[in-house]
């Protein structure tokens, strides 16, 4: 009888042992988790996302009339700082009035009004030294032409007969980036001081900025550029007229090598570029109270 009542109580301490490692092990919120982790349904695979373009922003909106022109002719005369001169100037690449040559004058430009340029009322002529790339010069595409609104206040239109030069054509090192600079395709905010390698589908521009505060009375000056300035930080100075800024932006092929490019008119840093308003006046005015407010 004793025997049993051992067997008994040795069976009970046994339940009971079982019973405190069950009862130990509720607290800990392993089986619980674990159950929960094993009846969710895992996401399906994700397809590798193909790599996203890097997108350049785009060129901030400027108010401007904008005016596409085709190449005209090449000669080596400069009606403005050699007039009735032949064959006496570095050669130059013009746009616009097709009868520009060294007599040209403002009244000969609306007398002959065929031009390269989209719109038939402006007449006026354009030009630029030519590019060269060694002793082989190198023709534009195309020139768009951007009259620009780069001021506070109010603007007017060139007045008839106005005549303007932009750059240093005897510069031998870098002009400032405001007045002459380089860029390729439409990426003006990354302009350089010397032509850039382009990507094979875009083009090389050059870009030349003309002042825009006119002192209000003189048409030309000796130099051709004293009666004229630029305005500091959107203002022009006192007592001048604001003028929409008149920008060249001269398209080229993209060139692989831009080691041996030069300009006619010397270092690759003297490109500039000269104006001589022949627009039909009235619809000059008229545009630029239009869309220049």
């Amino acid at each position: 009888m004793k025997i049993k009542s051992l067997a008994i109580i040795a069976v009970s301490t046994v339940l009971l042992l079982a019973g405190i490692s069950v009862a130990g092990a509720n607290p800990i919120a392993v089986h619980t988790a674990a159950t929960n982790t094993a009846a969710a349904v895992p996401p399906p695979p994700r397809r590798p996302q193909p790599p996203q373009p890097t997108r350049v922003p785009p060129a901030p909106q400027i108010q401007a009339i904008r005016i596409q022109c085709g190449v005209g002719q090449v000669n080596n005369v400069d009606p403005i700082v050699m007039p009735g001169m032949p064959a006496m100037s570095h050669y130059h690449q013009f746009f616009g009035n097709r009868s520009t040559n060294e007599k040209t004058t403002i009244a000969s430009l609306l007398a002959n009004r065929a031009t390269t340029c989209s719109d038939r009322a402006d007449s006026s002529a354009y030009w630029a030294p030519q590019l060269w790339k060694g002793s082989t010069a190198i023709a534009p595409k195309s020139m768009t032409v951007l009259y620009t609104k780069t001021v506070t206040s109010a603007v007017v239109a060139h007045p008839a007969g106005l005549v303007l030069i932009a750059g240093n054509s005897k510069a031998v090192e870098a002009q400032d980036l405001s007045i002459v600079s380089w860029y390729c395709g439409n990426n003006v905010q990354n302009a350089s001081a010397t032509p850039p390698v382009c990507a094979r589908n875009q083009d090389l521009v050059g870009l030349i900025r003309f002042p825009e505060c006119w002192n209000g009375k003189d048409l030309d000056s000796t130099n051709h550029k004293d009666h004229v300035t630029y305005a500091v930080n959107g203002v022009c100075a006192a007592g001048t007229v604001a003028l929409p800024q008149l920008q060249m932006h001269i398209h080229y092929p993209a060139q692989a090598d831009v080691s041996t490019l030069a300009m006619s008119s010397g270092s690759i840093f003297s490109l500039h570029a000269d104006f001589m308003n022949g627009w039909n006046q009235r619809a000059f005015v008229n545009q630029v109270a239009q869309r220049l407010r």
